[in-house]
């Protein structure tokens, strides 16, 4: 008997969607405005950063809030499957 591990290398895109209380960011940020500078800083070059640069706290504290909250809705783009090219290994045990 011969063990054979097959190991595929993708790339996935994972998008999850909120929905979130307005009354409660406002809460916690001060204003929609604000919560929307912030959100924008954190696009990793993906949006177009508008307003102040967030604070280091401000970061902590819109990270956090997220995590608090639970998403409606996650789509995986496995980007490796789409495009037709991935790694693969194997391996015999």
């Amino acid at each position: 008997m011969v063990t054979l591990v097959k190991s595929e290398h993708h790339s996935v895109t994972s998008s999850f969607t909120y929905s979130l209380d307005d009354k409660d960011i406002i809460e916690t940020f001060g204003s929609m405005e604000r919560f929307t500078e912030i959100v924008s800083h954190n696009g990793n070059g993906h949006t177009n950063p508008i307003g102040k640069e967030p604070t280091d706290e401000e970061d902590d504290k819109f990270w956090d809030y997220i995590s608090e909250h639970d998403y409606e809705e996650r789509k995986d783009d496995w980007v490796s499957d789409r495009k037709g090219g991935y790694e693969i290994d194997v391996e015999l045990i």
